[in-house]
């Protein structure tokens, strides 16, 4: 009994303490907007309505009733419903596995986008490999020195060298003996 003390807020027996600690913030929200909303004023209260809405300001049974408050607070002043967005409850109720919190756009994710995500992936990856595939065959390949490359590119690069080098003196002692015989 005690524990259910400590886990209830206005009525609702929550499963864990940090959902406690969310319905009491929500609550605190709550009050705070009900002292500063004027209901009188639909477009106000209508975008307010909204950004909670959007930005998910509001998962409790705190924060959804009183979501549902200003929602029929319009209604009831004149707002036709249908520009009213309905309350999203992020939840699901009719399988569940543990009991967390399920949010709807994670199970439409699951069911439509898998295999389409998965494709991608293959698709992607494959075409990465080709890529590292290329990049190995051009340095390979390539004429530029490289870390691969670069001990046989120099060696090369000196014995060409060096053989002009023997070439070019072998001309001069040609020419030095030809100097000598005159």
């Amino acid at each position: 009994m005690r524990n259910e003390e400590r886990l209830m807020v206005d009525g609702y027996l929550y499963g864990n303490e940090e959902d406690v600690k969310l319905a009491k913030e929500e609550k605190k929200t709550v009050e705070y907007l009900e002292s500063r909303i004027n209901y009188d004023d639909l477009q106000t209260t209508l975008k307010i309505y909204n950004k909670a809405v959007k930005d998910k300001i509001f998962k409790t049974p705190a924060g959804l009733e009183f979501l549902k408050k200003m929602r029929n607070e319009m209604i009831k002043r004149g707002m036709p419903e249908e520009n009213i967005s309905g309350i999203p409850l992020y939840k699901v109720f009719a399988k569940e596995e543990e009991n967390k919190p399920v949010r709807i756009f994670q199970i439409k994710q699951n069911n439509d986008g898998t295999k389409e995500m998965l494709r991608f992936s293959l698709w992607a990856n494959l075409a990465l490999i080709i890529i590292v595939i290329g990049m190995f065959i051009i340095t390979i390949v390539g004429e530029n020195v490289n870390v691969i490359n670069y001990r046989y590119k120099i060696e090369n690069e000196y014995s060409i060298w060096q053989q002009e080098l023997e070439e070019r003196e072998a001309v001069i002692k040609e020419k030095e003996a030809e100097l000598q015989l005159r």
